[in-house]
Parts: C-alpha cells; structure tokens; sequence
C-alpha cells in the first residue's frame, strides 16, 4: 500500500475479499490476532483500518483481548494518527527501528533516524499504546558486533515489550538485490554473524526480553500471538495486495499468493474473485514438512505425534546423539543452544532423511 493507492476502494477491496474467503476459515472459532503488515500500513487512515477490524468481527469473530497490531515506519508516525488507530481498536503497535546507528539507517537508504524512532515510542505510549514491538536488523557489512549490541541496549531502554532482531537479507526485485549484483558487498562475514546471533540474543535475555524464535523476543507474557501462529504451522487468513494466505484441516491444504499490482488486486476483490498470482496444493507429506520448518524455530520445540515421529523420528534421534537436537521434558523436539545459529543445517538434515522405519 502507498500513499498513491485510493485509500477507500482499497478498504471496500479487502472487505470484499473477507466476504469471499470468510466461509473456509468461519468455523475455525474467533480470530485471536489482527496483523496490518507489509508496505507501509501505519499510512492508512484509521477509519480504513477499523472498518476492517469490525468486518472481521462481523465476519469471524474477534476473540476477547485479540492482538490488533500496525506496523509503522518511524517516519510516518504522528500522535493523531496513533489516537486515531487506537480509537479503532489497535492494541499493538511494531515499529520499524532497523538500528540506532544513523550512519548505517543512511547506507541502508531508511528515510528515518534513531531521534525519529525514538520519537515514535514516545508518540505510541501518549497514544495508550502499552504493547510495542521494535524491529531491529543486524548483518549488514561494517557492522561490528559492539554496535549490534549497543543496538539492543537502545532498543530495551525504550523498554517495548517484545523485540524483533532479523538478519539483513538480500532480496533479488529490490535495490540491495540490485547492488550485490553489481558486486557490492553487503552482508557481515558468516563468523560476524553467528557472533552476532548468540550475544544479540543473550544481550536480550540479561535485559529481560526472552528469545522464544529464532528472531523473536519478549517480555514474559508478551510473545506475539501472530508470530506464533506461523510458527505452529497454523491456518491463517491474510487479506490484501501481496498478501499470502494458508488454510489446512490438520492433513492437508492450500496456500494462495494475492496479486501484488493494488489496482489488480482491487479490481479482482470488489468483482468478488479475489485476484491471485498463484495457488498451491499442500499435500500430507508438505504439510508434515511445514511443521517441521516452523515449529523448530520456536525455542520451545516442535510437539512431537505419530506422524512426525513416523516420518522423522530415526533422523531427530541421530541430531540427538550429534547433540544438535533434544527432547524436551514436555515431549517436543528442541534445537540445542549450540545448534541454533546453524538451524538450516538441522532442519535440512530431517527433511533430506529417508522415513523412519
């Protein structure tokens, strides 16, 4: 979403495409998170987004104390528009830091600054805002493990509930993508990074923001109810351009990619076909492998059934024995804290295996 996009087509768009997928997901009780995500939705007019929390109340329920996140870039927050999306019944909010070093939001082409993200916590508390989640980003080439740290430092003393710490990626349709192919250097060395992986992670635990995920962390009792639900391989609904939604009945399901052009996707909703670049078939064995995929990142473990011991179960016991998986004392497969920066490795060992016997 842009500033360029017709704020209320768009609105009219996405209650029409909870209109048409409400029904696959009606049943499966009331929802428990909202997520406003990708782009830039902390620019959409606070009406726009409450028509779509009461459409989704109307449409599926809303769970008493649902999660009702917006993300936000810090550039783009005012106290008004706060007010406005916590009248409308937001009750989260996650904001975009990236880091506290300006020289590096520069070479990272961020519009903001660190005086800017710091003033949109202080925008988000005098809002009513209490559950704030930052997004901080390490790995990217010149940055030392100290500034890393002092990242993190930063980020606790504006005291957010829940901390988001991703390593710079590196995608092909964006500038980065664009500048390695000209053979920029971009990302920190491998040992920098797993470096960074562990003290970032224990940098935050000493200030008192849990890891649960591979890249998340919390106040105990503040963990994100949406990240939670991808990481247990649970259906979720997602509405809007570019949007990727994932619905199964415990066996088997679907995955659907939304158009990504807003005009297309806008056309195709209010027709009531919503307009999709692809759909895929998630048959038993893919949808085992998912579980796999996600649950492992969950510092908690991956709850272990029949299917997945039958599948899996001779492989995990040699990671046991290598000592890069364990079992935990609920019954869950749990990457080790010596494994974890390596979690591809262990993953990709489970899925390659051949099924148990």
């Amino acid at each position: 979403m842009t500033r360029s996009i017709p704020h209320h087509a768009y609105r009219d768009a996405v209650l029409a495409e909870l209109a048409a997928r409400a029904p696959v997901y009606a049943a499966m009780g009331p929802a428990v998170s909202l997520y406003f995500g990708g782009g830039t939705p902390g620019l959409w007019p606070a009406a726009c987004v409450g028509a779509v929390i009461d459409g989704v109340a109307a449409r599926l329920g809303l769970g008493e104390g649902a999660e009702i996140t917006v993300e936000c870039n810090p550039e783009d927050v005012t106290l008004e528009h706060l007010r406005g999306l916590r009248a409308a019944g937001v009750n989260r909010l996650s904001v975009g830091a990236q880091t506290f070093d300006d020289d590096l939001l520069r070479r990272l082409g961020r519009a903001h600054d660190a005086a800017a993200t710091r003033r949109a916590v202080d925008a988000a508390r005098r809002a009513g805002f209490a559950e704030l989640s930052l997004d901080l980003m390490h790995g990217a080439a010149g940055q030392t493990l100290a500034a890393a740290l002092a990242d993190v430092e930063a980020a606790c003393d504006l005291a957010p509930t829940h901390v988001s710490t991703y390593q710079l990626t590196i995608e092909d349709r964006t500038a980065f993508g664009a500048r390695a192919r000209r053979g920029e250097s971009l990302l920190a060395p491998d040992d920098v990074l797993a470096d960074a992986f562990d003290q970032v992670r224990a940098a935050l635990r000493a200030r008192g923001v849990a890891p649960y995920e591979v890249s998340n962390a919390a106040v105990p009792g503040h963990e994100a109810v949406h990240n939670s639900l991808y990481w247990t391989a649970d259906p979720y609904l997602a509405l809007g351009a570019g949007a990727h939604g994932f619905w199964h009945d415990g066996v088997a399901g679907e995955r659907w990619v939304n158009a990504r052009a807003p005009r297309h996707y806008i056309a195709g909703a209010r027709a009531g076909a919503p307009a999709e670049a692809s759909r895929e078939v998630i048959d038993p064995a893919t949808l085992l492998d998912e579980r796999v995929l996600c649950g492992l990142r969950l510092d908690a473990g991956l709850p272990v059934d029949s299917a997945l011991e039958a599948r899996f179960g001779a492989a995990a016991r040699a990671l046991v024995a290598r000592g890069e998986l364990r079992w935990t004392p609920s019954g869950r497969w749990a990457v080790t804290d010596a494994a974890r920066p390596f979690l591809n490795r262990v993953v990709l060992a489970l899925l390659d295996a051949p099924a148990s016997r």
